[in-house]
C-alpha cells in the first residue's frame, strides 16, 4: 500500500525506531506503519528534484545516510543524530546545539581538500560512525570516516577526546595495508565493497599497478575480540580487542578453497564473505550458531547478516530460497518457533516455491526483509515480506509483535495496484522501502 503523502513516481518510506528522528518522518515518534520520508525543502513523500534512484540506505544507532542518484551523479543525505559527527561536521550547523538532530533528510556537505572532482560511490554506517568511499575516474578511491571512535571505529589510528572525533572528516589509510605502500603512489586503489557492523568494518580492495598487475585484499578495523577480523595476532594467545587502523584480514586458506571475495556482510561479532564461486565463508563468533553450516551452501547469490544471524539467497536452476542460521529469540529464522536452532535451514514463504523469485535480501539488527517477484494469474509483481524482531514496529505491519514466520508487508490486501516495490533496506530497528507509482 502506498503510504499517504506520495504523489510522485518515486518515494521513500520508513518504519520502526525513531528516537532521534532517524526515520526522517518529521517527528521522533516510532512508526508502526510505513510513513513517507521527508527531505529538506521538499514536500513530505517527495524525493529531491532530479532523483532517479536511491543507491543505498545505511543506518547507525540513531542516524541514517541515503545515497541518492541525482542529476547524473550521486549525493549524500542524512537524518537523525549527528552529535558525534557521524553525519559530518557541517550537519549540525543551523540545528539546535542541544538537539544535534534533524527529523528530515538534509544534504551532507563533506568537503575535503583534494576531493573536488570526487563523488560518493559507496556508503556504510556503524553504531555512531559513518563511512563514504569517494571515487574519481583513473584515480585511487578515498575512504572517509566520520563520527565516534569508540573501538577504533574511525580506522585512523585512534583519536583523543570526543571533540576530536566530531569536528573532522578522516581519511582512512587503506593503501598502508599493502607492502611497499610508499612506492605505490602511482597505483590505482579501488574499493570493491564496503560493509560495517555496529563496531567493525570490512573493505574489499583491488590495487592495480601502473604495469597492470592486480593485487586483491580484504582489510578491516574496529572490534576484533571474537575473531571477526581474523585470528589473533601471531604469537599471541590473547585475541586482539580491536584494531584502530586498517588491518589485513588473513583469508588465504579460505580464498584458495572458495575463490576471490566479492563482498562481505557483518553481524555484531561475526563476518561472512561471498565468494565468486557462489560459496560463502565466515569468521568470528559462532556462539549463537551464526556461522553454522555456511561451508555447505552453494549457488549463493547474496548474503546478509543480522547482529547474530546469517542469511543467504541460494539460486539454482530450479528454485530460489533463503537459508538462515543464528539467533532465533525473536523468530528471526522464520521457523514458527523461538527455540534455539543450531542448524542452517531454509526459510519457507507461505506461497508456492515455483511461483516466486527472490530479488533482494536485507537484514536489520534482528529482523529480515525480502523482495519477492511473484507470478500469479499471468502477471508478475514485487512484494515485500518480513519477519523477526518488531519491538519498535520496524516491520511496518501496525503492531509491535514479533513475526515468527514471513509475513507480507507490501502490498497489503486491497492496496493500489499501481504501486511497485523498487528496493528495501534494514537498519537498527528500522525498515525502508523505495516505492514507484
Amino acid at each position: 500500500m502506498s503510504p499517504p503523502g506520495f504523489s510522485f513516481s518515486l518515494g521513500l518510506s520508513s518504519s520502526g525506531s525513531n528516537a532521534r528522528g532517524q526515520l526522517a518522518t518529521g517527528d521522533t515518534e516510532d512508526a508502526r506503519e510505513f510513513k513517507p520520508c521527508m527531505f529538506h525543502d521538499y514536500p513530505s513523500g517527495q524525493l529531491p528534484e532530479g532523483t532517479t534512484a536511491i543507491a543505498n540506505v545505511v543506518c547507525g544507532a540513531n542516524h541514517t545516510v541515503a545515497l541518492l542518484a541525482r542529476h547524473g551523479g550521486q549525493e549524500l543525505w542524512g537524518c537523525g543524530d549527528g552529535r558525534r559527527g557521524q553525519l559530518g561536521p557541517s550537519y549540525t550547523r543551523g540545528l539546535s546545539t542541544e538537539a544535534g538532530s534533524s527529523t528530515v533528510f538534509r544534504p551532507l556537505s563533506l568537503r575535503l581538500e583534494g576531493l573536488e572532482n570526487y563523488a560518493p560511490r559507496l556508503v556504510a554506517a556503524g553504531w555512531e560512525t559513518s563511512y563514504v568511499v569517494f571515487s574519481c575516474q583513473n584515480k585511487s578511491d578515498v575512504l572517509i570516516s566520520m563520527g565516534a571512535d569508540d573501538f577504533g571505529d574511525l580506522g585512523v589510528g585512534g583519536l583523543k577526546g570526543v571533540s576530536a572525533e566530531g569536528q573532522s572528516l578522516h581519511r582512512v589509510p587503506l593503501l598502508s595495508t599493502f607492502p611497499d605502500a610508499s612506492s605505490r603512489q602511482d597505483d590505482v586503489l579501488a574499493a570493491q565493497a564496503l560493509n560495517a557492523g555496529p563496531h567493525h568494518v570490512v573493505c574489499v580492495l583491488r590495487l592495480t599497478s601502473a604495469e597492470g598487475s592486480v593485487t586483491e585484499a580484504v582489510v578491516g578495523w574496529g572490534t576484533a575480540r571474537h575473531g571477526q577480523l581474523g585470528d589473533a595476532t601471531a604469537g599471541s594467545h590473547r585475541p586482539t580487542a580491536y584494531y584502530d587502523s586498517p588491518h589485513v584480514v588473513a583469508l588465504d586458506g579460505i580464498v584458495q578453497a572458495f575463490g576471490p571475495i566479492t563482498r562481505a556482510a557483518l553481524g555484531n561479532q561475526h563476518t561472512v564473505f561471498l565468494h565468486s564461486s557462489g560459496n560463502i565463508s565466515g569468521i568470528g563468533s559462532n556462539r549463537k550458531s551464526q556461522r553454522e553450516g555456511l561451508d555447505t551452501v552453494h549457488d549463493v547469490e547474496d548474503v546478509a547478516c543480522t547482529w547474530n544471524g546469517t542469511y543467504a539467497i541460494v539460486r539454482d536452476r530450479v528454485t530460489d530460497q533463503v537459508v538462515a542460521t543464528g539467533s532465533n529469540y525473536h523468530g528471526q529464522l522464520g521457523r514458527e518457533t523461538v527455540q534455539p536452532c543450531t542448524t542452517l535451514e531454509r526459510v519457507d514463504f507461505p506461497i508456492p516455491t515455483a511461483s516466486h523469485k527472490i530479488v533482494k535480501l536485507a537484514c536489520g539488527s534482528e529482523h529480515v526483509l525480502c523482495v519477492l517477484e511473484v507470478e500469479s494469474e499471468g502477471t508478475t509483481r514485487k512484494e515485500v515480506w518480513g519477519w523477526g524482531w518488531n519491538e519498535h514496529g520496524n516491520l511496518g505491519i501496525g503492531t509491535t509483535d514479533d513475526a515468527r514466520v514471513p509475513i507480507r508487508i507490501c502490498p497489503l490486501r486491497g492496496a493500489e495496484s499501481d504501486v511497485q516495490v523498487v528496493d528495501v533496506w534494514g537498519g537498527n530497528g528500522t525498515s525502508w522501502m523505495l516505492l514507484e507509482r
